[in-house]
């Protein structure tokens, strides 16, 4: 697998120059190895509200060769969040995953949840919600004309406008579902300790460590509550993790302006 893999088409052609120069600035500087910059130029596109996985995927690619693995990872959550059936970010992904300490899976839905909404796991959201509403106004049209057909008819269009609107509220509750699912993280310090309450004079239960994905369940002050897919919780400082589900975050480098990861 080639990590040095980029998008270079147009972000958003739509939104005018400026975007499109500075993604082209980025993957520029990308291709002489000026990773700080690439990274730069990417993040600022996302602070001014682009949201679009080539994006995500190329600012990926740039954290993994600055040497940033947790946020190499995150990035690449983001693009499988906007296109599941992205195979080089799910390559990447994998690649970057296998090289972490722990290889923690991602935490997990409930099974009972799983095996109820099955069918929904893999769609995006908005296609959630057009189906949803696909459904609802069929239902209700064909209801509707159900007063005026003939009586050979009525039978039909009335089961087909029940089963319509019935599954209309199954995919509305599938997309209340995923709007409310509880965030996820991924560790971006090198190694976390997590404590049993939220102080720094808490005893640790565990560690953790750089890319390693975790759910969380709260935040409190500069603290998060955190569970992994072992069921292991506890608290964090929030500066140890990075959350990659929307609204999407971008982050300020703290590294130094010298600093370059050779590949």
């Amino acid at each position: 697998m080639n990590m040095y893999f980029l998008y270079i088409a147009l972000l958003l052609g739509t939104m005018g120059n400026i975007y499109d120069q500075s993604f082209r600035e980025g993957n520029d500087a990308y291709y002489k190895k000026d990773f700080q910059t690439a990274i730069h130029k990417y993040e600022k596109l996302i602070e001014s509200g682009i949201e679009h996985p080539v994006l995500f995927y190329n600012l990926g690619n740039a954290y993994y060769h600055f040497g940033k693995k947790g946020l190499a990872i995150a990035n690449y959550e983001r693009t499988l969040e906007l296109n599941p059936s992205f195979k080089p970010a799910q390559d990447n992904l994998n690649k970057v995953l296998n090289e972490t300490k722990r290889k923690l899976a991602i935490p997990g839905e409930p099974l009972w949840l799983k095996y109820l909404f099955i069918w929904h796991y893999g769609m995006l959201i908005k296609w959630t919600w057009t189906i949803s509403l696909s459904f609802w106004v069929f239902g209700w049209v064909m209801i509707a004309f159900f007063m005026w057909a003939k009586e050979k008819y009525r039978k039909g269009m009335l089961i087909i406008g029940t089963l319509s609107i019935i599954l209309g509220l199954v995919f509305f509750v599938s997309a209340l579902i995923k709007m409310n699912a509880q965030p996820l993280g991924v560790i971006i310090a090198p190694e976390c300790f997590v404590h049993i309450t939220p102080s720094d004079n808490s005893p640790s239960r565990f560690e953790l460590y750089e890319g390693d994905r975790v759910r969380i369940e709260r935040e409190e002050n500069t603290w998060t509550l955190i569970s992994t897919v072992d069921n292991e919780r506890g608290w964090i400082k929030n500066g140890d993790i990075f959350v990659w589900k929307p609204p999407y975050r971008s982050i300020e480098l703290k590294t130094n302006p010298e600093q370059k990861v050779s590949s």
